[in-house]
This record gives structure tokens, sequence and C-alpha cells, in this order.
């Protein structure tokens, strides 16, 4: 089996392309710039790609939501998404032998802000920009099925990992004693170690009754407070400071909803298909990442 992976050199694209390369999967990358790396094709997401012999296909890419949301960016993080997965599913058309399966990434900002409602793959959508970016970039995935592909709409939580993801930008602040609860504190963080991002996405390809939607979190989501405390305890370090909501809105606009809004999800689904989590807990996920 040959796994092709768009978004490869990111975070998540280079946790998993380490993941199938030591479960000895031939992969294929596809960049923006395949000239400096070895094994890639051209990613372009206005342009059709590649994919021949590509039996499975991961599709992560699309442009950064970090960063002030003006006009201009907000149409790069839809058309980067949207555009780009029209693309593949055009790639996949027109590929004389199909790959087996489309696991496209999602995110659970598909749900709005949903205060403390627990939340699974049948809730409904949200609203919002991240919202109708995520429907829209799942509305284009999968159109897929149409060509005999299994599509598997991968809702991701927020990652934690040693090496990028949130914990690269909030870790030296509760290291130097800055950290601190966030707004209320009341509101639920639905979190995922990169590990298991990275087993869930491989449970997700060799699985065949696997489809549709799937929450990428772990299952204990936990309040911001709860966070902050535990981090804090892990780091040694106090966690007194409140950055209050009308501050961080002040500070990152539209952006500051990333921190502030409530989402409870759980992985119903990955959990009825008996994926283990190595992490089920943010407390062991921390762990992991911050204690030598």
């Amino acid at each position: 089996m040959t796994l092709g992976i768009t978004g490869a050199t990111g975070f998540i694209g280079q946790a998993l392309q380490a993941a199938a390369l030591g479960n000895n999967m031939e992969t294929v990358i596809f960049s923006r710039h395949p000239e400096l790396l070895s094994n890639a094709r051209r990613w372009d997401p206005k342009n059709i790609p590649n994919i021949d012999g590509c039996t499975q296909l991961v599709h992560l890419a699309g442009e950064s939501i970090l960063g002030l949301w003006t006009k201009e960016k907000r149409h790069h993080i839809l058309e980067s998404r949207q555009q780009g997965t029209r693309r593949l599913v055009e790639a996949i058309a027109a590929a004389p032998i199909k790959p087996s399966v489309l696991v496209s990434a999602s995110a659970i900002g598909c749900y709005g802000d949903s205060g403390d409602e627990l939340l699974n793959e049948a809730a409904p959508q949200g609203s919002g920009f991240l919202a109708e970016v995520a429907q829209s970039w799942e509305e284009e995935a999968i159109k897929a099925e149409a060509y005999g592909v299994r599509v598997v709409l991968l809702r991701i939580g927020i990652v934690l990992g040693k090496e990028g993801g949130i914990m690269k930008h909030i870790t030296p602040l509760f290291r130097f004693g800055l950290g601190g609860v966030l707004g209320s504190g009341k509101q639920w963080m639905s979190c995922i170690h990169v590990n298991d991002l990275i087993g869930l996405i491989l449970h997700c390809c060799h699985d065949p009754s696997i489809h549709g939607p799937i929450n990428a979190v772990m299952p204990s989501p936990i309040t911001n407070t709860t966070f902050t405390k535990t981090l804090g305890t892990l780091l040694k370090r106090p966690t007194f400071f409140r950055v209050p909501s009308i501050a961080l809105r002040l500070m990152l606009g539209d952006l500051s909803t990333l921190l502030l809004k409530s989402q409870r999800v759980l992985p119903t689904k990955a959990l009825q298909h008996h994926y283990h989590f190595q992490y089920p807990t943010v407390e062991k996920a921390l762990q992991e990442i911050l204690v030598p």
C-alpha cells in the first residue's frame, strides 16, 4: 500500500510520515516545493495533483488559521481547503485505479460554540466562520464517494505535541509563570495527543467499516481552568493570571474565538470502532510532552 499525504510538511503531516515509514508503508508526499524533498509531487490547490499509485490518501493541506483574520486571510483559509479538496477529488475521478480511501481533515470547529452540551458525530453543524469552513471542506471531500472511494471526515480537536500545535505557543508563557485562565475558564477544550491523532488516521485507513465524520479527540474533554491548572502543576509554575475575554478579543480579534468557544466533544465513533487511545486524558498527554 502507498499512502499519499497532502500537507505532509506540517506538524501533523511530518508525524504521519514518520509513523507510516515505521509501519513499512510507502509514502508519496505532496508539496508546494517538491524539488526540496525526496519522493515528492507538486501540490497546488488550483491544479489537479498526480495521485497515480496512491492506494490511500490523507488530505491535511490548508492555509493556517493562525494570524489576524482579515478579509484576505478568511478568503485564503476557505479557498485553500475548498479548492484543494475539489482538485483532489477531481484527481480521484480521473485516476484509472482509485485509492481505496480518502481521509480528509476537518475540525471540531464545525460544531460551533456549544456550551456544556456533549457532542458526538451526530450533532448538527454549528454557526460561525470556522463552522462554515469545515462544512464546505467536508462537502467537497464527500464527493469522492461518487467514484467508489470510502471517505472519512476527520474532525480534529486541539492537537497536543512536543514539536508543534498549541503547546509550542503556550509552554514558554507557562514556564515564565505567565500562564493563566482564558476568559471565564468554563469553556470546554477537546484535545488529542498527536500520537493518537496519527494512530487514529492509520486506524481509519485500515478499517474499511469506518466512513463519514469521526471526531479526533480524546475521551475526556476538560475546561480551560482544569487544563491551565494541570499544565501549571506539571511545570511547577503558578497560574494566577486570568486573561479577560475582552482583552483576548482586542489582542486577537476573531482568532480569539478559538480560545473562548466551548466544545465538549466525544470520540464516539472512534471508540465504537475499537480505537485504543494511548493518551485518554490531558494529564497523560501533557506528562508525555513535558516530563523528561
